[in-house]
Formats: C-alpha cells, sequence, structure tokens
C-alpha cells in the first residue's frame, strides 16, 4: 500500500511538472476513443461472423485501421475494463473486479450469496480519485477533455435511487480529469433510450431524441469547439446494453431484430463522427479508438460464452486503431487488452511515457508502426463474482496459444489449445498437466503480486448433499 502511493504521488509530480512546462508538442494528435458498451466479438460486420449486420462504417474504419483480431477486455463485465483503460492498472490491482451493481451494495451481495458456497471478494464501488486517469495525463500534456456517455464508475445503488443517476457527483467524470461530461453518471444502463433521460448530467433537448444520437451529436459538437487544440474525446456509448431499444422504423429496416437495430445506430453515429473529422481535415492528425468492454450477450461465434463468462466470447472483444498516414492498415494477431490502451496514447503523446513505467500494460505503438512485433506474454484475468452466463467465479491466464482457467467454487482447472480448439471444447488438463501447473503458478503468482481479493467461504451456506 505505501509503495502503491508513493508511486502515485511520484506520477502526479511527473504530471504537474509537464503541465508547467506547457509539454505538448506542435504536432499532438487528436485522440477519439470509441468505447462500446456489450459490443460482442462478432458484433461487426468486418469480423465475417454474423450475417443482417449493417456496419458499414465501422468496418471503412477498419479497413482503413489496424484490426486486433485477439483483442481482450480485463474483465468480462464493464465496471472492471472501464476503470482498467482510464488508468492502466489491472482490476485486481485497483480492488473493481465486478461491475458495479444498480442495487445498494449490501443487498447485491445478499442475493449474490444466497444458496452458494464461496462468497463474492470484496470490490469497491468507484475508481479512486487518488488514481491518475488518462484524462488526467492528457490533460497534462495540453489537452483538451471530454467525455460522452456511460461512466458507471461513481457508486453502486443507482437503480434504486431517485437521483436520476448520481450517487456520488465527487466520483464523476469531471472530477477525473474530464473538462466536459454529459451522460456520465453512476448509471450502468440508460433510465430511458429516449427522451427525456432522467439522467441529471444529459441537459434535456428534443423529446424522444434517441440517446446514441444525441452521444453522437454532443460529440460531433465537442469536435467543433475543440479543433483548434489538441482534445481527448472519449466517446463512451451506452449502446448496445440492455434493455434492448432502437427507433421503430430501423428496428422495422433490421426485419425486426431490435439489437441488429441498435449496432446500426451504433455505426450511424461513428460514420457522423469520423465524416465531421475528414470535413473538418483532422482525420490524419487523429488517432481513433474502437473498442468494447466485454463480450456480447447475444452469442459471439466462432467463440464459446457470453458476456461475465471467463471464456474467450465473455472477454475477447472488437478492437481498431485507425491513424490515417501513420498506422499501416492490416490485422493484427498479437493477444493485446485493455491495460495496454493506456500506455499506447500516451507514447502516441509524448513519444515515452514515464507513466507507463509503472503499468502492468505496455504499449502497442511500435507494433503499430510497424517498427517491431511484440514480445509474447501472460495476460491474466481476475473474477471472484457471481454471473448467470457461464464460466464465472474465478480467473485465468493466457501465454501463447495456452488459456487457463481456474474454478474458485468447483476447484477445478482448465486448459485450452486456442490455435487448436478456439471453441474451448476440450480441457487438456490431463494430457499436460505440466502446462497446466506452469501457468496455474503463474496465475497465483500474479494474483499475490497485484494483492487480488479472493472469495471466502460462505458460512451460511447448507450443502444440500447428505454427509
Amino acid at each position: 500500500m505505501i509503495l502503491r502511493v508513493c508511486i502515485s504521488l511520484l506520477v502526479l509530480l511527473s504530471l504537474a511538472q509537464g503541465e508547467c512546462q506547457h509539454n505538448t508538442k506542435p504536432d499532438s494528435p487528436n485522440i477519439v476513443f470509441i468505447l462500446v458498451d456489450d459490443l460482442g466479438y462478432s458484433d461487426v460486420g468486418y469480423m465475417g461472423y454474423k450475417k443482417g449486420l449493417n456496419t458499414p462504417n465501422i468496418d471503412q474504419l477498419a479497413k482503413n485501421g489496424r484490426i486486433f483480431a485477439q483483442a481482450y477486455a480485463a474483465a468480462p463485465v464493464c465496471s472492471p475494463t472501464r476503470a482498467s483503460i482510464l488508468t492502466g492498472k489491472s482490476p485486481a490491482e485497483l480492488k473493481l473486479t465486478c461491475h458495479i451493481p444498480g442495487l445498494p451494495m449490501a443487498q447485491y451481495l445478499e442475493r449474490q450469496h444466497k444458496g452458494k458456497s464461496l462468497k463474492e471478494a470484496f470490490f469497491i464501488d468507484h475508481l479512486l480519485l487518488e488514481e491518475v486517469t488518462l484524462a488526467e495525463a492528457l490533460k497534462s500534456h495540453g489537452y483538451k477533455t471530454g467525455f460522452f456517455g456511460k461512466w458507471h464508475l461513481s457508486g453502486s445503488g443507482s437503480a434504486r435511487s431517485n437521483s436520476e443517476g448520481v450517487i456520488n457527483e465527487k466520483f464523476q467524470p469531471q472530477h477525473q480529469g474530464f473538462d466536459v461530461n454529459i451522460g456520465g453518471c453512476a448509471y450502468g444502463q440508460p433510465s430511458s433510450w429516449f427522451a427525456p433521460y432522467n439522467n441529471a448530467t444529459i441537459p434535456e433537448k428534443e423529446e424522444g431524441e434517441y440517446l446514441t444520437d444525441r452521444m453522437g451529436d454532443e460529440a460531433v459538437n465537442y469536435i467543433t469547439k475543440s479543433k483548434n487544440k489538441p482534445f481527448f474525446l472519449y466517446l463512451s456509448t451506452y449502446t448496445v446494453h440492455t434493455p434492448l431499444k432502437a427507433p421503430q422504423q430501423v428496428v422495422k429496416k433490421n426485419d425486426g431484430n431490435t439489437y441488429h437495430a441498435m449496432i446500426e445506430k451504433l455505426d450511424q453515429n461513428v460514420g457522423k463522427l469520423m465524416n465531421h473529422l475528414k470535413q473538418n481535415d483532422l482525420l490524419e492528425n487523429t488517432m481513433v479508438v474502437f473498442y468494447s468492454d466485454n463480450g456480447g450477450l447475444w452469442g459471439n461465434p466462432p467463440l464459446r460464452g457470453n458476456k461475465g463468462s471467463l471464456h474467450e466470447g465473455g472477454v475477447r472483444v472488437p478492437l481498431v486503431i485507425s491513424w490515417p498516414g501513420k498506422i499501416e492498415p492490416g490485422k493484427s494477431e498479437t493477444p493485446v487488452t485493455s491495460i495496454d490502451l493506456f500506455p499506447t496514447i500516451m507514447e502516441v503523446v509524448n513519444n515515452k511515457s514515464t507513466i507507463a513505467d509503472h503499468m502492468e500494460g505496455i504499449s502497442l505503438l511500435p507494433e503499430l508502426l510497424h517498427q517491431k512485433e511484440l514480445k509474447d506474454r501472460p495476460l491474466y484475468w481476475h473474477f471472484p463474482h457471481y454471473r448467470k452466463e457461464g464460466q464465472d467465479m474465478g480467473a485465468a491466464i493466457r501465454e501463447g496459444d495456452w488459456k487457463l482457467i481456474q474454478d474458485f467454487e468447483s476447484d477445478s482447472i482448465y486448459l485450452y489449445n486456442l490455435k487448436k480448439d478456439l471453441g474451448e471444447v476440450e480441457n487438456l488438463v490431463e494430457k499436460h498437466p505440466q502446462k497446466a501447473g506452469e501457468l496455474l503458478e503463474k496465475l497465483k503468482s500474479w494474483q499475490k503480486k497485484s494483492n487480488a481479493e479472493m472469495p471466502q467461504k460462505n458460512k451460511d451456506f447448507k450443502s444440500e448433499t447428505p454427509h
């Protein structure tokens, strides 16, 4: 804990010093980060796994940029991944390993533990203010910063409160480095997809407007106001989270498929944003990141599992990074994760990043610029929580082609070779016990190093099995 505080102080000192020196390069690129909520690995047309998707603008972005075919979220649910993007730290280190519940925390945990042999591990319900966020780091380099959409890092209980999403205002984006905050509060899903939004951070305008369109319009307006200075635009859509709602004419166009209609509305607003950058001659000086916070809920072929699962379908997500004239288009098969994005962006901004030295993630810029291939390294997940979907209450490690899942509740181990078995069908523990033991040891060592919170036995649990 003392070491962590000291590192945070050193980082803040570095940021303050950079701000005093106005350390902004004349050619500092704009950063546009589009974070989609619950968009699955195969929920975009360019992946080619699902029929009937209307995503021409996202597909064009992928055609012009680098597709990461083996990109991962740091968690199979939203809040931990969002925190990892903003801090460059793993959810385990942040003590924020679960989605922040809409129920009050005590009520949520009581529900989760009922009939379970383990109690979920401790986790906090907000992003701590002492963490240095990506927005704060970019501000120290002279950037304007704007947040639009879903935050979900500022307190539990929003679904049972009448405060229009504001549980603890001091943990909202405007206190985490963002100059502008429209939409960001404690909500994990919108109170309404159509105005009025019942969201205290969204000024009401036209009744009946669609939330995805409104956030796209706000992002475009922000670019217009900020284009004379380097800017960081974080468009964090509530799309495509449940409840599934879209304008009726778009649903009809998609043969009654509301989910596909929501994806199409997302695509329209990505197009709106990209066209505005082009019309204002900003494309060649703007790096665009398109990403999802976890796996999809509605099937992720050819992967196994959905959101909430430690199988590939819960954690492997779409990722495209585009920067015309700088990043050569193509596809990368390098496994990468959300904690890599902070150091990547900071290296883009300042050529090097002193902050990245204190992070678990690595900069992807050398690979993006074809300077060198990234070395193989283990990727980790720690998810000591219950979900209804698939493999939960566990942890995982991927290294090379191998992936191991540790199930806390059943005390079981699963080993897969993803190159030969992307669908994670065959458990290879008995065939490769040495590899399983090696990976499990690395996973446990990482958990210890990260001071990961572990689940505890539930004393109230009564086994139905007779003794």
